[in-house]
């Protein structure tokens, strides 16, 4: 079944251009979600087609430029920071998210949350990585509270078949709906497995400036499969293809849930199978889970064979 209502994303143009929105222009309200909406990411004007690029626009952007080097000029150089991540998660953090406890696991099962991967029809070619393993493969942004959410049943999926390194920590946008989500953000991270390959894309960070803009074949996945019926409208974000086998687009988490709490404090839920907050993330997880042991023939049997999830594999539809 196809998650509900999204802000879409606009496919990246055939330049090879990261798509971001037009400076200044107000985000989109949001509709109230349901089975949780991705958001997109614009596309801007180029410069050069600008009514005032070639005429008296010249003269301002001389004025500006000459204005900003004065003012450079007359104040104390700032430490360069950047908005797409803060820092390396912390290692109390990261052995919580990756280190959810089996009896936990098994106790929440779906954690209420409806099963978010729709099988892909058709029998299409398998998406595989480098090495010739199954390929998960993320689309999101470092602004999109949605995909904050959904970051955090990725990590404790994906750390079940392999291990992350750099893991950053972020913040979706403070202008946005659900400001100021904590989360990670895969842009700097790797990822290793026996078992499969993990690819992600980033497109903007938490400001909403480009990061990532997604190889040839990426975007040929999106544009494929972001979109009905896999999709309740085309182009969004996060987006995740299991091996194109099966597509989830949207989040399983409610992003609500993890407003006002640090990333400490969100780990900390997930010792609890009682928690509002463990439920939906690692319940999203199970599901994620049991669609990766589709891909990789059951492998590893001590996560695949686990309960709950053998029995939600089984609910799978078949691809």
């Amino acid at each position: 079944m196809a998650r509900p209502s999204k802000r879409r994303r606009q496919d990246v143009p055939a330049d090879g251009s990261t798509p971001s929105r037009p400076p200044g222009s107000p985000r989109p309200a949001p509709s109230t979600p349901s089975r949780y909406r991705t958001q997109r990411v614009e596309v801007s004007r180029p410069w050069w087609q600008n009514p005032w690029a070639w005429g008296g626009g010249v003269i301002v952007v001389v004025v500006a430029v000459v204005v900003v080097f004065i003012v450079l000029g007359m104040r104390p150089a700032a430490k360069s920071t950047s908005s797409s991540s803060s820092s390396l998660a912390p290692a109390s953090v990261l052995a919580a998210v990756t280190g959810v406890s089996p009896t936990v696991s098994s106790s929440i099962g779906g954690g209420g949350v409806t099963n978010p991967l729709e099988a892909v029809s058709g029998s299409p070619a398998a998406l595989t990585g480098p090495d010739a393993k199954p390929e998960v493969l993320y689309y999101g942004a470092d602004f999109c509270p949605y995909c904050a959410a959904e970051r955090w049943s990725l990590v404790v999926a994906l750390s079940r078949f392999g291990t992350f390194s750099n893991l950053h920590t972020t913040t979706s946008s403070s202008s946005d709906v659900y400001p100021n989500t904590n989360t990670f953000s895969f842009y700097g991270s790797s990822y290793s497995s026996p078992y499969l390959d993990f690819a992600s894309v980033e497109a903007a960070d938490r400001s909403d400036n480009p990061l990532q803009t997604p190889t040839a074949a990426e975007q040929a996945v999106f544009t494929t499969y972001d979109t009905s019926p896999y999709s309740t409208s085309t182009g969004g974000i996060p987006f995740l293809d299991l091996g194109n086998r099966y597509i989830a687009s949207g989040s399983g988490v409610p992003p609500q849930v993890l407003q006002g709490l640090s990333w400490e404090q969100i780990a900390t839920t997930l010792t609890d199978a009682t928690s509002t907050v463990a439920q939906p993330i690692i319940g999203n997880a199970n599901w994620v889970t049991a669609g990766i042991c589709k891909l990789t023939g059951n492998q590893p049997g001590s996560v695949c064979s686990a309960g709950p999830i053998a029995s939600l594999e089984s609910q799978l539809g078949s691809s």
